[in-house]
């Protein structure tokens, strides 16, 4: 592993990159979620996520965020993999569970990945 000075320097700008991304991202998920049926759940799921990576370019955001978001979106994936009748992109319940999960993951990186 390299743990010289340029090495954390190349973390904190990839870190960087990702949180920007991340805004345009997951404002974009959440802008496709207003055509669902049920966009009540879905849009604030992703827009939460926007909102984080927005915060976490000014300041470090409140851990419990995340230990509050990622369980709570782990269990809605757990929920939408449970109730897949096949595993193929084209059953609701496979994206959304994807979607979740992606969703976790990017919480998890942008709140305890410095």
């Amino acid at each position: 592993m390299d743990f010289s000075p340029q090495s954390k320097n190349l973390n904190e700008k990839t870190m960087k990159l990702f949180r920007i991304l991340s805004v345009p991202l997951f404002l974009y998920f959440a802008y496709l979620q207003l055509n669902d049926p049920d966009p009540y759940l879905w849009f604030p799921i992703y827009v939460f996520v926007a909102i984080i990576a927005l915060a976490s370019l000014f300041r470090p955001v409140p851990k419990f965020v995340g230990w509050i978001l990622i369980p709570i979106y782990l269990v809605l994936s757990g929920y939408y993999f449970a109730h897949t009748p096949y595993f193929g992109m084209e059953v609701e319940e496979v994206r959304e569970f994807l979607g979740l999960l992606i969703a976790s993951v990017a919480v998890a990186l942008l709140i305890f990945k410095k």
